[in-house]
């Protein structure tokens, strides 16, 4: 028994070494490709193909579901976008037969109207600044409507600079805007999430480090809204990244301060099990299993799984692969799975729903994202960066396993 198992092992290694050939090869022969994936996987996807691949075995899977991944396909080319477009998470809202695409570029919040296919298919529009805050840099983000005003709160990163007039180092934070006339101009409510670690702290102000808070991904959990984030925990002088932490306000208090009172409600990171840490500079739990590397993804209520799903950009740096993650209650999150590998730089995820509101998704949605082989290689992603998406259908795969 012993030989056999050695000899499958063998079989496996060498299946896997003529995989790493070919795909070392295909580079040279202008060809984008996916690696294999991990141990559930059971198909190597091949970028551009003409149909959609199983990623995650179902059977492999704990949870039971085949996670295929169509081709990538590309929805703006590098020419046709403005430069950074989108420079992290974009807000999506739906009206319609018509999508609203918010996003920054260089600082400032762009929107575009079109469809899912075409984004800019009604052309673009610049955000008065109003939302602006006195420090270097604020990216758009998710989005939520007030079904009942039509307010929109927009979930913004925001960024200072360690040394002035230089992008690196920086420190980050999540804050919240809001509009009262669709996207056109913004108002800037403050910040409602910072790290543990201060701006003061000498990781920032010694070091010269970075650290990234994210996009601030949401979902509707009950009466609560939920934020993800990166942390950074400060014990004495050492620090932890958190790759994967949760901050929540009741729905009802963000958007009576935002609306009525005109100022950012209070929010309360999870800690130890427990919602008692202040969003403003309070300790977090990592959620992501093993603290695994989950950086600029986004969030979704799956009706199709009855759970809560994630999309994000994780190791290796700077050639990024993308990994999904699932919940049953927003807090234990499991099943961390790559979806997605190439030697291209993948970054800033957004996921889209296909019906009324796009930040919820079913059987079929799309996750959309940037792509750059520049940065992969130690360039500027902005020089070559395009909006790219695939097609993510789940499957129920149980009844097929043995």
């Amino acid at each position: 028994m012993r030989g056999v198992q050695r000899s499958k092992k063998t079989i496996l290694r060498t299946i896997w070494c003529l995989c790493q050939i070919v795909c070392l090869t295909l580079p040279s022969l202008g060809l984008s490709y996916d690696l294999p994936l991990d141990s559930q996987a059971t198909y190597m996807t091949i970028a551009g193909s003409s149909s959609a691949q199983v990623v995650r075995s179902s059977c492999a899977s704990t949870s039971g579901e085949e996670i295929i991944v169509g081709p990538e396909e590309v929805v703006m080319p590098t020419h046709k976008k403005p430069y950074s477009w989108p420079d992290g998470n974009m807000g999506i809202i739906k009206s319609g037969s018509s999508y609203e695409f918010f996003a920054a570029a260089d600082g400032y919040p762009k929107r575009t109207t079109g469809t899912l296919d075409n984004p800019q298919a009604q052309g673009w529009l610049i955000s008065d600044r109003a939302a602006e805050k006195p420090i270097p840099l604020c990216s758009r983000g998710p989005i939520y409507q007030d079904p009942l005003t039509g307010t929109l709160l927009m979930m913004y990163h925001a960024e200072r600079w360690i040394v002035p007039g230089n992008w690196l180092p920086f420190y980050s934070e999540l804050g919240i805007a809001r509009s009262v006339d669709g996207g056109g101009t913004w108002t800037d409510l403050g910040p409602i999430i910072t790290p543990h670690a201060p701006f003061a702290s000498d990781y920032f102000q010694v070091r010269r480090l970075t650290f990234d808070v994210g996009g601030g991904g949401y979902v509707i959990i009950g009466d609560y809204m939920y934020v993800y984030f990166n942390d950074l925990l400060k014990d004495g002088e050492d620090y932890t990244g958190l790759n994967l932490a949760v901050a929540r306000a009741r729905v009802s208090d963000v958007v009576d301060a935002t609306i009525n009172e005109g100022r950012a409600a209070l929010w309360t990171k999870y800690f130890d099990g427990a919602w008692i840490e202040p969003g403003i500079g309070g300790h977090s739990t990592a959620l992501a299993p093993g603290n695994q590397d989950v950086h600029w993804g986004d969030v979704s209520y799956n009706s199709y799984l009855n759970k809560y799903i994630s999309i994000a950009a994780g190791a290796p740096w700077p050639a990024t692969d993308l990994y999904w993650t699932e919940s049953k209650d927003g807090l234990h999150w499991t099943d961390y799975s790559r979806i997605v590998s190439d030697l291209e730089h993948k970054y800033y995820v957004t996921v889209v729903g296909l019906g009324d509101n796009p930040r919820e998704t079913g059987e079929k949605f799309y996750a959309y994202y940037i792509r750059s082989r520049l940065f992969a290689q130690g360039g500027n992603r902005n020089e070559d960066a395009m909006l790219v998406r695939r097609l993510i259908e789940l499957k129920d795969g149980a009844k097929s396993c043995p």
